[in-house]
């Protein structure tokens, strides 16, 4: 069999391995508190075919709009019938074409290396653990390496279509999140880094300043229209716009992220053993810096690593700079490193025979070492708040609470348990699992009236004020919604003691 069928064989089989994991525990998993935030997003938009975008507290559209056609195709139309596989199929999908994003270096740096970075980009535990969330970061994961293709391809050979294509990768990212600053930032870095022609094997007299003019300009036009059309609904509303900058100085972030420097390299890099094993992806690392160590020694592709690394190194460095920190804003960084791992690969042959059985059986131990890892993070160990990849996890109480209300209601002698009340701030993402009560109400701060319901739930800042007000007529149940998040049920004590009766008899 010819090296190409051998080669696409290979990519449908990495393909079928990150479909499989991702497909583990997809629709198991609780609801996490972002995730219910943006499906509530996007039911709005499916409700009232609208988009308003919030500069203060949300990011951009490009998820409710991928979620759209998938609730369409589902006859999902409302927030009450949207489902956990139809928010995250979306995600699943970029995850599954993040995979296939190395095919556009296959030229660049070859065909196995291309293919070795998509079983790493296949099996990180990372990048399958949160592409498996219906949140922004896989989507933007997808784009911001479809971008990084089409920007050193436009570094490399200037033209008008190459800037339209960069343009219309980085206006997606922006239409995602706003977090696209962050890479353009570290792109310029790297691009000028590399534009020194020290020792980069290239002429000073190559670089031409005034070939970039035009492909420049029609990336920026690229990257404007782009963002306009998905942040102005189609050109519906105008301000959307103006909003989509502006949400870079008004834009609220929540407190208690805040993190270490050193927060990332501990999570992705350093050795943990949790839950009775190992979690670490180093081996990527050490596969990445082998690939710096092969350029070095073969001067061949050097341009190239070089420019791989220094975007992956400069994309972490601000991010670490950066107070605010999360595990899924490490997905496009840490998706470079895969990139320039598979790049260990493009001077195999020249290799001798041992240095190619340890690259070979590094390789065997990273692909192996990672889907054990993902396996454990997305199944059994999916919730659970010691996995290192899950963040501020929800727990399992909030579905239950769902489905004791439903249990109430069929007992109680009463017609219905509604209306029924949700007290405080923090209260995501119970909204989702509650949104089949119908009428349901949020206050800031319980109220008088509140003593007239059967239900009643509060946040821990509003327990204290809740319990002087509904100890007497209601009877108190601790319940927890996220990881060191609690939230309290208050039973009227009638339809509690209706249900004891019940259950004893």
């Amino acid at each position: 069999m010819s090296k190409r069928p051998l080669i696409w064989l290979a990519w449908v089989g990495v393909l079928t391995l990150a479909a499989w994991l991702r497909l583990q525990n997809l629709t198991e998993r609780p609801i996490h508190a972002d995730e219910a935030t943006g499906a509530r997003i996007a039911a709005n938009r499916i409700e009232q075919a609208s988009y308003v975008f919030n500069p203060q507290h949300f990011h951009g559209p490009w998820l409710s709009i991928s979620t759209a056609p998938i609730a369409q195709l589902r006859n999902e139309t409302s927030w009450q019938s949207l489902s956990v596989l139809t928010l995250r199929s979306g995600t699943l999908l970029a995850g599954l074409l993040l995979t296939l994003t190395p095919l556009l270096w296959s030229r660049t740096l070859g065909s196995y290396p291309a293919l070795i970075a998509g079983s790493l980009l296949a099996t990180s535990p990372l990048l399958v653990y949160y592409s498996q969330m219906y949140i922004h970061e896989s989507w933007l994961c997808l784009f911001g390496m479809l971008a990084l293709a089409a920007v050193y391809q436009l570094w490399q050979r200037p033209t008008l279509a190459k800037g339209l294509i960069a343009g219309i990768t980085l206006g997606l990212m922006f239409a995602t999140k706003e977090t696209v600053a962050i890479s353009v930032l570290a792109w310029c870095i790297t691009l000028i880094l590399c534009s020194i022609p020290l020792k980069l094997g290239r002429d000073p007299n190559e670089f031409k300043l005034h070939a970039y003019i035009k492909p420049t300009l029609g990336l920026i036009a690229a990257y404007l229209l782009i963002a306009a059309y998905f942040y102005t609904n189609g050109f519906r509303q105008p301000s959307g716009l103006l909003d989509a900058f502006k949400t870079y100085f008004v834009y609220e972030t929540t407190p208690g992220h805040e993190k270490p420097f050193a927060y990332y390299l501990h999570l992705l890099v350093w050795p943990k053993h949790l839950i009775g094993m190992w979690w670490t992806e180093a081996l990527v690392a050490a596969l990445a810096l082998t690939s710096g160590l092969a350029a070095y020694q073969f001067q061949q592709r050097t341009r190239t690593i070089i420019f791989l690394a220094l975007a992956g190194i400069a994309h972490c460095l601000i991010y670490s700079c950066i107070g605010y920190k999360t595990p899924w804003l490490m997905l496009l960084p840490w998706a470079h490193f895969c990139l320039l791992s598979g790049a260990a690969f493009c001077d195999y042959d020249r290799l001798k025979k041992p240095l190619q059985i340890g690259l070979t059986l590094l390789l065997i131990a990273t692909l192996a070492f990672q889907t054990k890892q993902s396996l454990s993070a997305s199944g059994r160990l999916a919730s659970d708040a010691r996995n290192p990849y899950s963040y501020v996890p929800t727990t399992k109480d909030p579905a239950r609470i769902a489905t004791w209300l439903e249990q109430l209601e069929a007992q109680s002698n009463q017609t219905t348990l509604n209306p029924i009340a949700v007290v405080g701030s923090d209260y995501w993402p119970l909204p989702w699992y509650l949104r089949s009560v119908d009428p349901i109400g949020y206050w800031p701060q319980p109220v008088d009236s509140l003593k007239e319901l059967t239900v009643v739930l509060a946040t821990t800042e509003q327990e204290a004020q809740c319990d002087a007000l509904l100890l007497a007529t209601h009877t108190k149940f601790p319940r927890s919604l996220r990881t060191n998040v609690s939230v309290t049920l208050y039973l009227r004590n009638d339809i509690w003691e209706q249900w004891l009766q019940k259950t004893s008899e």
